[in-house]
């Protein structure tokens, strides 16, 4: 049964507002409370001129959206699994299936989206337009998977939302490298994550989610329309070569010879 319009397109709002008053209200706050002496220094250097007030932007933005972007991971992945595995709605109509579960599901990641690509484009000469695109398409997608009638394909939307599962890990290294954690704690955390990202986007990814998706592309039923399945190809495709692209850069900085600084003359 297809969604209701009203009930999704307000819950979309909603999780888009939530996102929005997570990031420019509470993420701010509880920086002042719990880590007041390097948020301050984020605030005060981020209007510094030149390359080194640029990173403190960057750093700044990358803060702020950490909260958000870590809850999000949390609750879209917990949602995401009990889509897949334990709502029969969706599990026993895989192309065509849809629930109260995944109205919610949609609902969160599609608003979650919509923020995001927001901030993107605020923060655009910070993050640049790659950041933009994916905002983009990860927004279309879900809202193609919420709001079209004849074949939403929840079920297999919920496999790509599982990537999210690498996500936690990766802001608890970010925020560990940025409060100055022992090197230790880092590298294992540095390792969880790696571990984590092969797992989650080149194994289930790769040789899990996306062939599903093309078997169903290549066989494409009657009542998809063509604009659908000729976005969902360029979409599945290009998310898992970026997967790819970003595991060959993780292992490219994982083997990289790194020298000891020298010491400073006196």
């Amino acid at each position: 049964m297809p969604l209701e319009i009203v009930p999704l397109t307000t819950g979309i709002f909603v999780s888009a507002a939530m996102w929005t008053l997570l990031h420019s209200v509470i993420t701010p706050w509880l920086s002042k409370t719990f880590f007041t002496t390097y948020y301050e220094k984020l605030l005060e250097h981020s209007e510094d001129p030149g390359e080194d007030g640029q990173k403190m932007r960057v750093k700044l933005a990358d803060w702020n959206g950490r909260v958000p972007g870590f809850i999000h991971a949390v609750s879209i992945s917990a949602l995401a699994i009990y889509c897949k595995y334990f709502d029969e709605q969706l599990y026993n109509d895989k192309l065509k299936g849809t629930s109260n579960a995944w109205l919610v599901t949609v609902s969160v990641a599609a608003g979650f989206f919509m923020w995001d690509l927001g901030i993107c484009l605020y923060h655009v000469k910070l993050y640049g337009w790659t950041m933009v695109f994916h905002a983009c398409f990860c927004l279309v997608t879900y809202l193609i998977c919420g709001y079209v009638r004849e074949v939403p394909m929840a079920w297999h939307a919920c496999s790509f939302l599982l990537f999210e599962l690498s996500t936690p890990i990766l802001h608890i290294r970010a925020t560990l490298i940025d409060y100055k954690a022992s090197s230790t704690l880092i590298t294992y955390a540095t390792y969880a994550f790696g571990i984590a990202f092969t797992l989650v986007r080149i194994i289930w990814g790769n040789f899990y989610a996306f062939p599903p998706v093309w078997r169903v592309l290549w066989n494409k039923p009657k009542e998809m329309p063509v604009w659908q399945a000729a976005f969902f190809w360029c979409n599945s495709i290009a998310s898992a070569t970026l997967n790819t692209y970003w595991m060959y850069q993780i292992a490219a900085s994982a083997m990289k010879t790194r020298k000891p600084k020298k010491a400073k003359e006196s």
